[in-house]
């Protein structure tokens, strides 16, 4: 089976790069990210892409966000056997689960549904459109959480038109209201940032934008579609045919004192 961890470990790396001044470091079995926002959440991030020997790796997480004074987020799998011995490290050390999220995969493409009235949709090809991106990002993963300062820094839009990523914009009676991307790493179209604005929520947007990022993904040649599920879209993802295999968890680290 396709690695869909990885590909959300290399797709949060190419998110990063959108921001000019994100700093990132790698090495045997890590990846480190922090962006110019310092919320110790998805802008800071600390990911296990191997078998990094635990203590090694939240030492080295300490130290890399510790010096730009930054909390941050490390990335689990809970129940899969090879992160057991990283959440226990991360739990002794004081990390605080902060989120949860089923990782949902399907092996076809969804049925692409009729699109409601008034809705069109279109790929994301300029900067204006990327800012229109962005713009609904963050109003509607307000509603889940996530601060505004997240999205700011993405001023870089070539990743949102790159070779292996695909972005949409639906748009209801010509305003942008809905988004979906998908990029394709490691034989997965790792399917990020779905997201409708409030007022257009009830219409299917969400699950038309999916389709269509799903099918954008298949067409580049992958075996398998992946996501990770925040509550509201959860339900839509398995109506759609995703099915969990198992739940990321966010294990927050607070900025140091002082």
């Amino acid at each position: 089976m396709p690695d869909v961890h990885l590909n959300l470990v290399d797709s949060s790396r190419q998110l990063f790069e959108l921001d000019p001044g994100a700093e990132i470091e790698s090495g045997e079995g890590w990846l480190f990210g922090a962006g110019r926002s310092s919320h110790p959440a998805i802008s800071n991030a600390a990911f296990r892409t191997g078998d990094a020997d635990p203590e090694e790796l939240l030492a080295k997480a300490r130290e890399f966000f510790g010096a730009r004074s930054r909390g941050f987020s490390l990335w689990v799998r809970g129940g899969v056997p090879e992160d057991s011995d990283l959440i226990e490290a991360a739990n002794s050390a004081g990390l605080k689960q902060v989120f949860e999220m089923p990782e949902m995969t399907m092996e076809a493409k969804a049925n692409e549904p009729p699109l409601p009235t008034g809705v069109e949709l279109r790929r994301v090809v300029s900067a204006a459109d990327a800012d229109s991106f962005w713009q609904i990002a963050t109003s509607a993963y307000a509603d889940n959480g996530f601060p505004p300062e997240i999205f700011r820094y993405y001023e870089d839009h070539s990743g949102l038109v790159a070779d292996n990523a695909v972005a949409f914009l639906a748009e209801l009676d010509g305003k942008p209201v809905g988004i979906a991307m998908t990029i394709v790493r490691h034989g997965v179209a790792g399917i990020y940032w779905v997201g409708t604005l409030a007022e257009a929520r009830g219409k299917g947007i969400g699950e038309a934008v999916t389709a269509a990022a799903i099918s954008a993904g298949f067409d580049l040649g992958v075996e398998i579609a992946s996501l990770q599920a925040s509550p509201m879209g959860e339900p839509v993802y398995r109506r759609m045919g995703f099915e969990a295999i198992y739940r990321y968890r966010l294990l927050m680290r607070t900025p140091p004192k002082g």
